[in-house]
């Protein structure tokens, strides 16, 4: 039996069960004390019980940092990552501690969210909120019933991007971008735009994985973690033979700020709106199916392991679909 005592105008429960540290807790009324007690003895009696100390005097935001230092680090996208948990660690949300936090407040931060940026960039950080929950509770000794992000209703990930260039369009990037200071800037865009390969892959290419000779190159870093290795154009070629071998080794000597300032920059004096620079694997791909690509031969260009996440980089034009049917 749990023991229930008076202490001036409160009342302590104290449960003490063999095989389980000893619990106790303050209430201002003796009912809720008992009511208390009586389910940290069922808990303990079923099984069910978990220490929840940890947890209770850990806070979201020092998961949070937590999981910046240690796991973000290790990933290629840590960029991203570590902006979308700066971003979380100023909610009053990771003022609670982890045991405070339920489904239903992060339900309230979703819907308040959705209002403001689209559902995909929703679910993504619903998926790094997930994700820090699952390494505390697995790795780090917090201790929780269960992972309060799994019981939240996900938002869809939204209509793909369906967003190509014109011909025109293509030709005044490439001329807007003659006018970067940075002379890397314009063959990286070309090499995106003949191999539809992401930026971070491009980024990574060495010279010594590259085979100009036979129009190869090999990706090492990829989304995946699978290398793959991509056809490259007569385009690509011609451009890559005018480039100097860099000391360190690399295709594109360039950061990844810096390229997305440029490339920015120069899109905005091209006149093209809403064209991000993953934009050009989706124009890349679809030019790619137009000159009639098998769904297998966009699939080791791309890399995708999937015929369906293939599909939402690929744009099918009617017109061109009529042409065939013709």
């Amino acid at each position: 039996m749990a023991t229930i005592r008076q202490l001036r105008s409160k009342w302590q429960a104290v449960v003490r069960r063999r095989g389980h540290p000893q619990q106790s807790k303050t209430f201002d009324l003796k009912k809720d004390a008992e009511r208390w007690a009586r389910q940290q003895e069922r808990l303990m009696d079923a099984g069910e019980w978990v220490d929840q100390t940890e947890a209770k005097r850990t806070s979201l935001g020092e998961l949070l940092d937590r999981y910046g230092q240690e796991v973000s680090p290790s990933k290629r996208g840590s960029r991203s990552e570590l902006i979308r948990i700066s971003r979380f660690k100023e909610l009053e949300l990771a003022k609670y501690s982890a045991a405070a936090i339920t489904a239903q407040m992060i339900a309230a931060w979703r819907d308040q969210r959705l209002k403001k940026v689209s559902s995909g960039t929703v679910l993504r950080e619903l998926q790094l909120l997930g994700h820090i929950f699952t390494v505390a509770i697995r790795e780090w000794g917090i201790n929780l019933q269960g992972n309060p992000v799994s019981l939240v209703r996900k938002p869809s990930p939204g209509k793909p991007r369906d967003r190509v260039l014109t011909d025109a369009q293509r030709a005044a990037l490439l001329h807007e971008l003659t006018r970067c200071r940075n002379p890397w800037v314009k063959p990286v865009v070309i090499f995106a735009l003949e191999t539809a390969a992401r930026r971070s892959e491009i980024l990574a290419l060495r010279w010594k994985n590259v085979d100009l000779l036979n129009a190869t190159a090999r990706l090492d870093v990829t989304k995946t973690d699978e290398p793959r290795t991509i056809p490259l154009s007569s385009t690509c070629v011609a451009m890559m033979k005018g480039l100097p071998e860099t000391l360190d080794g690399r295709v594109f000597p360039v950061t990844i700020e810096a390229l997305k300032q440029a490339y920015e920059r120069a899109v905005a004096r091209a006149g093209i709106k809403n064209f991000t620079f993953h934009d050009l694997r989706h124009d890349a791909l679809t030019r790619l199916a137009n000159l009639g690509l098998t769904v297998l031969e966009l699939r080791a260009i791309s890399g995708h392991t999937t015929a369906n996440m293939l599909q939402r980089y690929v744009s099918i034009s009617a017109a061109e679909l009529a042409k065939k049917i013709a």
